[in-house]
């Protein structure tokens, strides 16, 4: 059952979401319409200064086009098995590799069978060849290592590579993983980390780790 404190919004949110639509405050975030995966309920977990329509944006800071301020993301706002897809860019390194175990386990429970979790990490083998590439300089990398830590919540507290990050998800239930890029998923530039680009000497890298499942 959804929580009193949000069951009229929650309600609202899911009608104006069957109609492609998104509850919109205002604001000054550029509104994004990327192109839509699946029908029924997406969760844009981490949104950040991303205002993606059509999906309920969901970050620990609070914005105009933030409808849910939640640090934790239990989502206990939404019954089990209720949304369709859950998108996630650069946020899950900010937990802990056992956290992260913790908040895989409830985004399964919270998607419907057969519904899609979208990852974004950094790519930590990427991210040693731009180290390496830019004469070791730790400052080339350090950002995407360490977080910006120029506010509580941007600090990073793991690291993920593709075998690293597959086995966790096969671990907390998700199937077949799969790498994705916006333009395929989502037919626009997110204007995020998911296609963030670092240049080197020798070449301009991707430096993002893009991977989805499905919840079995």
């Amino acid at each position: 059952m959804f929580t009193n404190l949000f069951y009229r919004v929650q309600s609202k949110v899911r009608s104006l979401l069957r109609l492609g639509q998104a509850v919109i405050r205002g604001g000054s975030s550029k509104p994004l319409y990327p192109n839509s995966q699946s029908d029924g309920l997406k969760v844009h977990l981490g949104a950040g200064p991303i205002n993606l329509q059509g999906w309920v944006n969901v970050d620990a800071r609070a914005d105009s086009h933030i409808h849910l301020q939640a640090e934790g993301f239990d989502l206990d706002e939404f019954t089990d098995g209720a949304i369709s897809e859950i998108y996630m860019c650069h946020v899950l390194e900010h937990f802990s590799v056992a956290e992260s175990e913790l908040v895989l386990g409830k985004l399964h429970r919270k998607l419907k069978t057969g519904g899609v979790l979208r990852l974004s990490v950094p790519d930590f083998d990427k991210l040693v060849d731009v180290y390496l590439a830019n004469s070791r300089r730790l400052g080339s990398v350090s950002q995407a290592l360490l977080g910006g830590q120029d506010y509580e919540y941007n600090f990073h507290k793991s690291l993920y590579t593709p075998s690293f990050l597959k086995d966790l998800l096969g671990s907390c239930g998700f199937a077949d993983p799969v790498e994705w890029t916006a333009k395929e998923d989502f037919g626009v530039d997110l204007e995020d980390w998911s296609e963030k680009k670092y240049i080197t000497p020798k070449s301009v890298s991707h430096i993002s780790l893009n991977l989805k499942a499905r919840k079995a």
